[in-house]
């Protein structure tokens, strides 16, 4: 932990917790923008706190967490990884996905620096938790309000019951894979601008979600976007780059 952190008091901090971008081994072909876009895109939407959180890909380093703070913005690692079958995400594991694809080895690697949230818990897709959610309730520390909903369609519902029903905190995402989707549902974090008190202030439920619905305009826009995109888009290698710091100036837009 950064020593000059540990002395600035906390505040509330805008955070988004589940974003991906064209490094992700999965979603690649649906998300036109690198890490470095993601988070100028954030900074100038005055964002505190970011993780990028590939499927089953920490893509977190040094230099990418640098970069971020060179914009304010503090990166958490993290990563969206599937265990028994299902999407699940992680935070500051430092594990590779593979060694987190069972309750059981996510409860053995868990410590009190590491998250762990149930994402679109009830969305309607084999890959959402479903039940396991509440069968394994005690491996998750918080509940995610996820961003795609319309004023007439919210999948949330289950997960904010569940949430209330076991004292859980709920954080507000927008599971980007579009640029505009950031500003829409995120969270407010009471804690010091470091992962580790980050992630305490989400366990303690120091939160606060914001949320808007979706239009049905954008969400018809988002599905078409991303549907065109896996048609169309090249097949490329780029989920296997690594980062590599930008040199250009940065320009926050604060």
């Amino acid at each position: 932990m950064n020593d000059r952190n540990e002395l600035r008091p906390p505040q509330w901090m805008k955070a988004e917790l589940h974003a991906h971008c064209d490094l992700d081994p999965v979603d690649r072909r649906i998300c036109p923008f690198s890490a470095q876009d993601l988070i100028k895109e954030a900074a100038r939407l005055h964002y505190q706190v970011l993780a990028i959180t590939c499927h089953d890909l920490d893509i977190w380093t040094r230099d990418l967490a640098e970069y971020a703070a060179g914009f304010g913005i503090t990166l958490i690692p993290g990563m969206e990884v599937t265990a028994g079958g299902k999407h699940v995400l992680v935070y500051n594991f430092g594990a590779r996905a593979e060694h987190l694809r069972t309750w059981i080895q996510i409860r053995a690697l868990s410590r009190p620096d590491t998250l762990v949230v149930a994402p679109h818990a009830y969305f309607p897709s084999w890959t959402c938790l479903g039940r396991d959610l509440e069968t394994y309730i005690d491996v998750f520390d918080a509940i995610e309000v996820s961003g795609f909903r319309t004023a007439g369609i919210d999948f949330n519902r289950r997960a904010r019951a569940l949430a209330a029903a076991h004292r859980k905190p709920l954080v507000g995402n927008s599971d980007v894979h579009q640029l505009w989707q950031l500003g829409r549902t995120f969270t407010w974090i009471h804690a010091r601008p470091d992962p580790e008190s980050v992630i305490g202030a989400v366990k303690e439920g120091k939160v606060r979600v914001e949320e808007s619905a979706l239009s049905y305009v954008d969400a018809v826009r988002f599905w078409m976007t991303a549907l065109m995109r896996a048609a169309f888009a090249p097949r490329s290698q780029r989920g296997n780059r690594r980062f590599v710091p930008d040199t250009s100036p940065k320009e926050s837009g604060r």
